[in-house]
Order: C-alpha cells, then structure tokens, then sequence
C-alpha cells in the first residue's frame, strides 16, 4: 500500500504552519511525505528509538490478541473503559501513540476506524495488521502526539492508552490530543498513578540509572537473569510478604500468576516479561500525571461528561 486510506484524506489539517510540505502533501500523496503509506512529519529516530523501537524489532507481535492467542487487550480495553464493545462499531478513533499496533488491532476488530499515531516505529505495527480483515479501515501516522496535523474536533473517540507518561510534557500532550475530539465524544486516556504504591517499586528507582544504559546492554542484562528472576518470584509469590519483595525490590514482570495468561508456557511468560521489564526500565521519559491536573485539563477542553478513575497503579480518564 503506497497511498493514504481515502477515508484519512479530509481529516489531514493541511496549514500554513507545515511550510513546503504543505503543496507535496496537497498535489501529490506519493511525495517525500508519503513512503509505504504512512504520512512522516517526524524523523525514522526519536527520543523513543532503542527502547520503545528495540521492543518492536524484538518483540514485533507478541502483544496482539490475534499472535498469542489470549483476549487480553480486548478485556483490558473494555474493563478500563467502561464503555460496551458495541460503542466502539462504527466510530472514528484518533489512537494517540499506536507502539506495534495491539490496541489498534482490537480497536479495529470491534469495528472502528482508527488513524493511528506513533513518533516512529510505525513501519512495524503497519505489517503486523496488513493481513488484518479491516486493514482498509486504518491509516498509519507517523507524527508527535504533542503536534498533530490533524483536523480540530473531528474524531468520535480520541484513544491514548500506556503512552501519556512517556511523552516529554504530559500536560501539554493531553491538552493537545483533546482538541480532536468531536463535541460530545468519547475520551480514554490511561495514565500511570503517581500514587506512593506505584512511585515505590522498582522501577522507579531503578530507572534512572537504567534508563541510561546503552538499550543492547540492558536488554541483554535482562535476557541473562529473565529465568532466574522467574523461579525466585515464583517462590516469592506464595506469600504474602514475598509479593511486596517482588513489587519493590526484584526487577522482573512476572505475569504466571495472571489468570488471563494462565494457559501460556513458561517460556511465554518469561518472553512476556523480558517484555515489560524492559519497556519499564529503558523509558528517557515516565512522568505520571496527577488525578488532579488529568481533571482540570479535561474540564478546560470537553463538554462531555468525564470522570477521572484512579487506583494504585493508574489514572485514568473517561467520558461516561
């Protein structure tokens, strides 16, 4: 696919702030801008490249309901949410930082078209859903979530999910990314808690050594104590003390516990959490916002009725 979806085109926000691409986008959609489909205001390489774009090289599908075999994205979509499967048919959905495309993939499934957003790396998300049924009902943007070139208050849904914190300025990207959606649609933006439950483990003090680490070496480092960090947590979990070890001092994501993945092999679950210790630990930017500017910045931009849920682990903001 080497042109834009044609449902995309008339939500481009062709201005004079993009300068010359303004006439290569206007006149021609296979020009300089336009390569495999997917529009590039923004570098191949972003402050996202070897952490986010590593786990994508090497983890390129193991997310997607449809590569592992579970419902997990669809459930924690609907679950965080609130919203029933069939409010998403049908519904233009902005997805705000798209990573390999498992939300994406479920957004589709259940229906929606989606424009979907990443800084970079959207190459992979792109191949993992070209065989998808509805591929025809979404188009790769590659672009800054923090300056959109997209058209004001023309989205039902505007969709942010495991991506606000990792933007340099998350007040400023929330305030952005809500200008998009129609009056009176839907808003879902997931934020990590800043609470002392979630700013206390591991990672967190971890991360800013970590963070700094050639990409190659951390994950490495990680592969190397993956299955011993394994059978200790395992060991660990049995108790009710062991679980707070792990929480706080062992760094490793250890989902055997988790019902939804309780059909999976070890070697998934490990696979799993080499995954998302690396993704916790290699981040340059994990900045939780706080409940109470989620609400103000909501308040200043929707006129649907929103609520902000919170609980340990996250934030989150939904229209009702």
């Amino acid at each position: 696919m080497d042109r834009l979806q044609p449902f995309f085109i008339k939500y481009l926000q062709l201005n004079t702030d993009l300068g010359r691409k303004k006439d290569i986008l206007a006149d021609s959609f296979r020009k300089v801008l336009i390569r495999d489909g997917i529009p590039r205001f923004t570098p191949d390489r972003s402050y996202s490249s070897g952490n986010f774009s590593k786990l994508r090289e090497k983890h390129a599908a193991l997310q997607l309901d449809s590569s592992n075999g579970t419902s997990d994205r669809r459930d924690t979509i609907l679950n965080r949410t609130g919203w029933p499967a069939s409010s998403f048919k049908g519904k233009l959905i902005l997805e705000c930082g798209c990573g390999a495309g498992p939300d994406t993939e479920t957004l589709l499934d259940l229906g929606a078209d989606v424009v979907a957003v990443d800084i970079a790396g959207v190459d992979i998300a792109s191949r993992n859903l070209s065989g998808n049924p509805r591929a025809s009902h979404v188009q790769f943007v590659q672009d800054s979530i923090a300056d959109l070139r997209l058209r004001p208050k023309s989205f039902d849904i505007v969709f942010c999910h495991r991506v606000l914190q990792h933007t340099p300025d998350p007040e400023k990207v929330l305030n952005h990314i809500l200008q998009f959606v129609k009056p009176g649609g839907g808003v879902f933006v997931h934020s990590y808690s800043d609470s002392k439950f979630q700013t206390r483990r591991w990672k967190y003090w971890l991360l800013p050594l970590t963070n700094k680490l050639p990409p190659e070496w951390l994950y490495r480092l990680i592969e190397l104590y993956a299955w011993p960090a394994f059978y200790l947590t395992n060991l660990l979990d049995k108790f009710k003390f062991g679980q707070r070890l792990n929480r706080i001092f062992i760094p490793f994501l250890n989902y055997r516990p988790a019902k939804k993945f309780a059909s999976k092999s070890d070697r998934f679950i490990v696979e799993y959490g080499i995954h998302d210790t690396f993704d916790a630990l290699s981040p340059k930017y994990d900045k939780p916002i706080s409940p109470v500017r989620m609400k103000e910045i909501a308040a200043h931009n929707l006129i649907s009725n929103f609520e902000i849920y919170t609980d340990p682990g996250m934030t989150l903001l939904r229209t009702k």
